[in-house]
């Protein structure tokens, strides 16, 4: 027991660090990323702290099974490189004993990640998904900034301005190039500001002492208008409040198959595609924190970061091959009784053959030998 207690808190010692340090790398790469949104005027400025915090929430599908991984396999090969796995040994204590240790916290921390997968992440991405349709349909007033290019949500044409306020409500130095079919509008004015249609509800951008090209691509003659106020018509995107989004679905609902956006058959497909891949980081923390146990094992000479190459290898590869059944369930190429079942089975034989080679052929077949 004193020798479990032991093992136990060094892991979750170790496992602490390494969740925080790639928690924290990820993170960052991720705030960069959506700076750049806003930057591009896609996304508000207000909703980057609530979108990176959906984002931590879904990148501990991926980092709390590595963490857990890597942190079994760390503290194992450190107990062999300073002889303390040797000093256990000769006490009577097995490596069954420390695979038994190793499966009770893995036990434990499957549970908190499968309330992640299945309840607390899926309610994470609807929200994402709602704060990505509120921000699409942000008009292309509110989503300027001074001295850029701004991209208009039709998609036909472009709009820029020197300067605007910090409510978003005067522009001053206005650009606006729009197309339509062979018919091409430039419009240029010195300043701006937001209206919105009582009776329709359209927002207009009312345009105040500018002048308006207009002309037919590929043909003579442009026609030039002075004006005093000019209003452009903003364009809106509706909100799509169908979840399409499978990741996003409630998990019940995918069991149940509530929402059939799709042919049944083809809905069926794709929702237990998405249960298999919310089971697959619970099943991964059980069969990898097993696979640490054999695979930590080395003399101390190697060093504590000896199997850590080789681990990651085989993570990598392991979580490649999830990815690829996910995909091959969508596109119908594997059953959906078959599901992801046999990456866990090939994994799973793994653990087994190097448990096995770690406790010696000999040792365990001549043991049932002998209890026949």
């Amino acid at each position: 027991m004193i020798i479990a207690r032991y093992l136990i808190k060094d892991i979750a010692q170790t496992l602490f660090g390494v969740c925080l340090v790639l928690m924290l790398i990820g993170l960052s790469g991720q705030l960069v990323e959506l700076i750049g949104e806003v930057t591009a005027g896609n996304l508000k400025i207000d909703t980057v702290m609530y979108l990176l915090g959906i984002r931590a929430i879904k990148m501990l599908l991926v980092v709390l099974p590595l963490s857990l991984y890597l942190s079994v396999l760390m503290s194992l090969s450190r107990l062999y490189q300073n002889n303390e796995m040797a000093a256990i040994s000769a006490s009577g204590i097995g490596q069954t004993y420390v695979l038994r240790a190793v499966l009770s916290v893995a036990f434990l921390f499957s549970i908190i990640v499968g309330v992640f997968s299945f309840q607390i992440v899926p309610s994470a991405i609807d929200v994402q998904e709602k704060i990505f349709n509120s921000s699409e349909n942000t008009t292309d007033f509110e989503g300027l900034a001074s001295g850029r290019f701004k991209e208009m949500s039709s998609g036909q044409g472009v709009m820029y301005v020197e300067d605007i306020n910090k409510e978003h409500t005067e522009i001053d130095g206005v650009f606006v190039q729009r197309k339509h079919k062979r018919q091409e509008t430039l419009i240029r004015a010195e300043k701006g500001h937001q209206t919105v249609d009582e009776k329709t509800g359209d927002r207009f951008i009312v345009l105040e002492k500018g002048v308006r090209f207009e002309g037919e691509l590929g043909k003579k003659g442009l026609t030039i208008i002075e004006f005093e106020k000019h209003g452009v018509r903003v364009g809106e995107k509706k909100i799509n409040n169908k979840k399409t989004v499978f990741s996003a679905i409630p998990t019940i609902e995918l069991i149940e198959e509530r929402q059939p956006f799709y042919s049944a058959k083809v809905y069926s497909r794709l929702a237990k595609a998405e249960l298999h891949s919310r089971l697959a980081p619970v099943l991964l923390c059980l069969l990898l924190s097993a696979l640490a146990v054999p695979l930590s094992q080395t003399s101390p000479r190697q060093g504590r970061y000896a199997r850590l190459g080789i681990g990651l290898l085989v993570y990598i590869v392991f979580t490649n091959l999830i990815n690829v059944g996910v995909e091959w369930i969508q596109t119908d190429k594997v059953s959906t009784a078959i599901g992801l079942w046999w990456v866990h089975t090939l994994l799973l034989m793994v653990v087994v053959f190097l448990l096995l080679q770690q406790l010696g052929f000999r040792y365990v077949f001549g043991h049932k030998k002998q209890g026949v």
